[in-house]
């Protein structure tokens, strides 16, 4: 069983969840591009980093981001970012640039963990791709 998401879609939702315009690009099967509009005023800059998406570990997910030399300094702002407009505990930082997300903590997502075993999820050209079994 397959089921896919959109990049509009999954931009719609987080805009929706967390008012943060996140943009989403196809870089390869495991690796997706995201973009962020910066605004200080007097400065607007689009930041961009690459998601690669390592294991999925029954609802959690390992990513590890790419951003070139600036990525640790980049992972500290997306944190400060992200700070109370995502339930607390949802994003781990790991060493190495690696950010776990625990997917069983979304109820909507959490629901479908309990019907369903998923065993990988991919990048596609215009989203990503769960692939996965109906539990007994």
């Amino acid at each position: 069983m397959k089921a896919s998401i959109s990049f509009p879609e999954l931009q719609n939702l987080l805009l929706e969840k967390t008012n943060q315009a996140l943009s989403f690009a196809f870089v390869d099967e495991r690796t997706v591009r995201v973009s962020y509009p910066l605004n200080l005023g007097f400065i607007k800059k689009d930041i961009s980093a690459n998601l690669i998406i390592k294991d999925l570990i029954g609802s959690d997910l390992l990513v590890q981001l790419s951003a070139g030399m600036g990525t640790e300094t980049l992972l500290t702002t997306v944190f400060n970012l992200l700070k109370g407009k995502i339930p607390e505990g949802l994003l781990e930082q790991r060493p190495d640039s690696h950010l776990l997300l625990h997917l069983g903590q979304i109820e909507q997502v959490k629901s479908v963990f309990d019907k369903v075993d998923v065993r990988d999820l991919h990048v596609l050209a215009d989203g990503l791709e769960v692939e996965g079994a109906l539990k007994p």
